[in-house]
């Protein structure tokens, strides 16, 4: 999942300001002000995400967290990227990374369910385990001033929530 840690760590380097080094995409938030919230949201993550085996996974992902992490914000303006909107965006990324590499990992394992709505069921309850495992193992690490960190520090952070989500998982199961 390197590249999914790599799109993370872009992810957050926009959102927290930190300068992009070279060869690394970035997208300047002030040139999105004013758009629609969902346009601005699709500008950054088609700027963040390279075409690689992993681009649709990490598309997704990171549309998915910015919705969230957004909701309610009709109009984008960079001011209202907040501490707390990073690491909820971080931490709703990573989450939907790691549960569709594990839904796309169990393949036609989701298709034994004995009903749609058990299969339903199991997905919401793995996204649901997956959310608390990496809130625990991520939040912590970043409370306090977020936008300290860089974006190796970040890929860091998100690596070892990646090692300790599918370490709970493999004991869940």
């Amino acid at each position: 999942m390197g590249s999914v840690t790599q799109a993370g760590a872009g992810l957050f380097g926009v959102l927290s300001g930190v300068p992009a080094g070279p060869g690394e995409a970035s997208v300047d938030l002030a040139s999105l002000a004013g758009l629609p919230c969902e346009l601005a949201i699709s500008a950054i993550t088609q700027a963040l995400t390279t075409e690689d085996g992993d681009s649709d996974k990490i598309r997704v992902a990171m549309n998915h967290a910015l919705v969230d992490a957004l909701d309610g914000v009709d109009t984008f303006d960079p001011q209202c990227i907040t501490d707390d909107v990073i690491v909820d965006t971080m931490i709703g990324y990573l989450t939907e990374s790691i549960f569709l590499q594990m839904v796309m990992d169990s393949g036609k394992a989701w298709n034994k369910a004995d009903t749609p709505a058990m299969a339903i069921r199991a997905e919401t309850e793995l996204r649901e385990l997956i959310k608390v495992v990496v809130d625990k193992h991520m939040a912590p690490k970043l409370a306090g001033n977020v936008r300290a960190l860089t974006r190796q520090q970040m890929a860091q952070v998100e690596r070892q929530a990646i090692i300790d989500a599918w370490t709970e998982w493999e004991a869940y199961r």
